[in-house]
């Protein structure tokens, strides 16, 4: 299924008529340029890299192949909102296959497993039977589950506004639900001082990229509600999600382009008309939204004089969130027998959430505090391993951006030995930490290679290599400045740091931009 072109300077281009030019083909982008086509609109979405689909993308090599981003999402099921904009999107062509009654099962010191079942009622009574003096704490954790999400919604909706009335809005949520404007920490402190039912509730921090004291508690919540009713992998691998996403714009008379790097967005008069490519080529439309990310937008796309202005800096004031380490682990063999799973496995070092924040690559011989591990072609129903049985591991720990941060100026494939040398070193504690966990699994590897922040900077121009966009703090949510609109007119933003983050997430930012643009396609968000 050939759903995009690359890209080569055309003077006709600039001839061909089009509705809106979406810049990134991220599951934002993707999920923006094909509602818009939903609704009649012809796209030009335009991709830096040689390959669409952002972290939804997939890659091979040796004959394995591994995705990038996609390891687990949720509500994904018929009734669920999530499923039916995705079914919607892909025209029904994207099966989401349940991953199995434990979706993720997390690994503590002392010989603690715990494993999160496809079911809200399980999960509770497991807990439960874990801490029984704790059924109080417990019921109320969940009351406040229940509470946060369902104010999404209205969250969602508030930042499709204009600026004045969002700002207005913002500020009237936040007194009614004021989960959003607090911590993790704060929050269940106030339930139990019971700090393993506190570890055993927050383990899944990883799958928003922040630790307990700083991440959002709204934001927790809502990612433990995402998964209630279990966890979901799409068929054929996550690159069916990108063929069939990029197949609605293509279908509408759009089109796809790779290797066409946005140099700047052309703002006339306060006004968007288009972007200009590295090479110089103009491109013209009469809207344009960018899915590269808030920061990416401010720092790489804007002409000089709007990065400095109130709304820019005020975003730009929002760290980013971690970047991360991911030994993509190529097996043959029997991996179900060696410890592999379905289910997303986490191993941590410490019972402290807290401590599991970062690994600290530059101490010699430092482990990283937890490991998360997905093993994406034992979730795929279509996955054929063959004679040889041939599987595929994602082992995966977030690192400071700092670590690497003397080599962004490098170029892949071309980086200097220090880097090479400091990279191999990695993969072998790595290698060395996961045999202390699964012996058995590391006796299967027959390919291994190690991507690290640079490899996000490189593939998706994420700033500092963050896979989650902008950090997930209160300071984010409790933000005016983010947002389906930007003070210059015609121009959008779309994506996670728009939402909320995740696959998912950046899936609703972008569908909300495209709301923004067309508001008849709000109806399939209510």
């Amino acid at each position: 299924m050939k759903t995009y072109s690359i890209y080569k300077p055309s003077a006709s281009r600039s001839a061909t008529p089009r509705d809106a030019i979406v810049i990134g083909s991220g599951m934002g982008g993707m999920a923006c340029a094909a509602t818009l086509a939903k609704f009649g609109k012809r796209v030009l979405l335009l991709e830096q890299h040689y390959m669409p689909g952002g972290f939804a993308q997939t890659f091979s090599r040796k004959g394995y192949t591994w995705d990038v981003g996609v390891h687990c999402v949720g509500e994904m099921g018929p009734r669920s909102m999530p499923g039916k904009i995705l079914s919607w999107l892909t025209n029904d062509k994207v099966e989401m296959e349940p991953i199995g009654k434990a979706y993720d099962t997390v690994f503590l010191p002392g010989g603690v497993v715990f494993e999160y079942p496809d079911n809200w009622r399980e999960f509770k009574k497991r807990l439960e039977d874990m801490f029984p003096e704790e059924k109080d704490a417990i019921a109320k954790y969940f009351e406040l589950i229940w509470k946060v999400s369902k104010s999404v919604r209205p969250f969602l909706l508030l930042r499709t506004l204009p600026p004045v009335l969002h700002k207005i809005g913002l500020q009237l949520f936040h007194r009614k639900v004021d989960y959003w404007t607090r911590t993790t920490t704060e929050v269940l402190d106030e339930l139990t001082g019971n700090a393993r039912l506190k570890s055993i509730l927050t383990a899944q921090w990883g799958g928003y990229g922040v630790i307990p004291k700083r991440s959002c508690f709204a934001l927790h919540a809502l990612v433990i509600r995402h998964f209630w009713n279990g966890g979901y992998f799409p068929s054929g691998g996550s690159q069916k999600m990108v063929d069939h996403l990029l197949q609605t714009v293509k279908d509408a008379g759009g089109e796809t382009l790779v290797r066409a790097s946005v140099e700047e967005i052309l703002v006339r008069r306060g006004k968007a008309v288009g972007v200009r490519l590295h090479g110089g080529e103009e491109i013209f439309a009469p809207i344009v939204v960018s899915a590269a990310g808030a920061r990416s937008t401010i720092e790489r796309l804007l002409p000089e004089k709007l990065k400095k202005t109130r709304w820019a800096t005020d975003i730009l004031k929002i760290p980013q969130s971690s970047g991360c380490v991911c030994l993509n682990l190529g097996l043959q063999g029997d991996v179900v027998a060696a410890g592999g799973t379905p289910s997303n496995q986490w191993l941590f070092e410490t019972w402290d959430m807290d401590a599991a924040a970062y690994w600290d690559v530059n101490k010699p011989n430092s482990i990283a505090p937890a490991l998360y591990l997905s093993f994406s072609s034992l979730k795929d129903p279509k996955h054929v391993p063959g004679p040889e049985q041939r599987h595929t591991c994602e082992v995966i720990t977030f690192v400071p951006w700092d670590a690497f941060s003397k080599w962004q100026h490098t170029r892949r494939g071309n980086r200097d030995p220090e880097y090479v040398a400091f990279k191999k070193d990695l993969e072998e504690r790595l290698l060395r930490q996961l045999k202390s966990h699964l012996p058995k699994l590391v006796d299967l590897i027959k390919y291994h290679e190690l991507s690290t922040p640079l490899s996000s900077t490189f593939f998706t121009r994420a700033p500092q290599g963050a896979i989650y966009g902008l950090e997930a703090t209160p300071q984010r949510f409790m933000s005016p400045r983010l947002g389906t609109r930007t003070p210059i007119k015609n121009m959008y933003m779309a994506g996670g740091d728009v939402a909320v983050l995740g696959v998912i997430g950046a899936m609703i930012g972008g569908v909300l931009a495209a709301c923004t643009i067309k508001p008849r396609a709000f109806t399939k968000l209510l």
